[in-house]
């Protein structure tokens, strides 16, 4: 079974459109894990937060990302708070993880005002959160890519020669000839 690629990062970080990006010029499936979950769920993520709690969301985040890695899910964009479980990191810890790192301030401009996020709240509270969450993030990735003051294009073609370099990846995925 081939690796899958897994971006997390923080809220804004673009897991979603780098993801989507890398699916489509590497031919593989892709999915955004919070999607995947709000579809089998029949229920959005801000509800089940608001109504079954976040302990009740990280046990189905868990489920779901194993779900889709046992589905060979080439590209797999998840929510920000995916390394929060350590079953989450250990898991995320085997594949070709990717961190889309960005400073707080870029993040937050981008994140502030959004409804659709059930933890996006005041700028301290949201801060706290993001120090938090760095060293897990760090720790859950192979790879760690500062995609500050880059385009989604500079940043995707800084995973894809990752990729070619590291897992010896060609242009369109497949494994080269040992």
């Amino acid at each position: 079974m081939k690796k899958a690629i897994c971006l997390i990062g923080f809220m804004g970080s673009g897991k979603t459109t780098i993801g989507k990006a890398l699916a489509n010029i590497l031919h593989y499936s892709w999915i955004d894990l919070d999607q995947y979950i709000e579809e089998a769920c029949s229920e959005t993520i801000t509800n089940l937060f608001e109504n079954k709690g976040e302990a009740y969301f990280r046990d189905l985040e868990v489920s779901y990302l194993k779900k889709a890695l046992d589905e060979e899910i080439g590209v797999i964009s998840t929510g920000g708070g995916i390394i929060v479980t350590t079953e989450n990191r250990e898991v995320l810890k085997k594949q070709n993880t990717f961190y889309l790192y960005y400073d707080y301030d870029t993040l937050y401009k981008r994140i502030a005002g959004d409804t659709k996020r059930p933890l996006a709240s005041t700028y301290e509270a949201v801060k706290e959160r993001y120090i938090q969450r760095q060293a897990l993030y760090e720790a859950s990735a192979k790879y760690i890519i500062n995609g500050e003051g880059k385009s989604i294009e500079e940043v995707v073609n800084t995973i894809l020669e990752i990729l070619k370099d590291k897992e010896g990846l060609c242009e369109f995925g497949s494994k080269k000839d040992a």
